[in-house]
């Protein structure tokens, strides 16, 4: 930061900006901790804000294309501008800022259709009501009630009497019956016709 210490540097940016909310990105590199900080205005956020698109399913979308996980998405800050997840500014413009440790779920999944995943259109979502701050240990239990209210899978087994349930370190974990011994089957089969070759 060359002559100017970081103090002096804080100093010019609360002189400068008004309303300004602070992010700090943490990283941990070859066992030492980084933290990086940028901030961003509340005009530069309400601008994200004001072009939200409401669904008629009460579900708020930003126009533009999500990301490959299914978030909507854009850059913001200064001094240099990151990509962010459009609910969670959404989160902080309306309700504040969000609590260390926490992330959002979506409330809005139709549990009866949708598997969740990357292809999940509730991603999309920034309406803050329709978000909850969770541990994201909570965030991830929650992912395998899905299975539970469904009738059939992605590969249209019925699951009644047809879901198994194990534990992972993440969390409970809930699979197809009929597809896990399909996949059994199918890998044993590869494994023979490798052995004849």
């Amino acid at each position: 930061m060359g002559k100017y210490s970081s103090n002096y540097f804080n100093h010019c940016c609360v002189y400068c900006f008004s309303n300004i909310s602070t992010i700090y990105s943490i990283r941990i590199i070859r066992g030492e901790i980084s933290v990086s900080t940028y901030w961003f205005t509340d005009n530069q956020l309400k601008k994200i804000i004001d072009r939200i698109e409401p669904q008629e399913s009460g579900c708020w979308w930003y126009p533009a294309a999500p990301d490959n996980k299914g978030y909507a998405v854009t850059k913001i800050g200064w001094p240099v501008a990151k990509t962010r997840r459009i609910h969670r500014l959404s989160w902080i413009y309306y309700k504040g800022d969000i609590a260390d440790n926490m992330v959002l779920d979506h409330l809005c999944h139709d549990l009866s259709s949708c598997e969740g995943g990357n292809t999940c259109i509730h991603r999309r979502c920034v309406n803050p009501e329709h978000l909850q701050a969770v541990s994201a240990s909570e965030n991830s239990k929650k992912s395998v009630r899905i299975l539970k209210y469904r009738t059939h899978c992605k590969r249209g087994h019925a699951l009644e009497n047809n879901i198994h349930e194990y534990d992972t370190k993440q969390g409970k974990r809930s699979v197809c019956i009929t597809c896990q011994k399909e996949y059994k089957t199918v890998s044993s089969n590869r494994a023979k016709l490798a052995g004849a070759v």
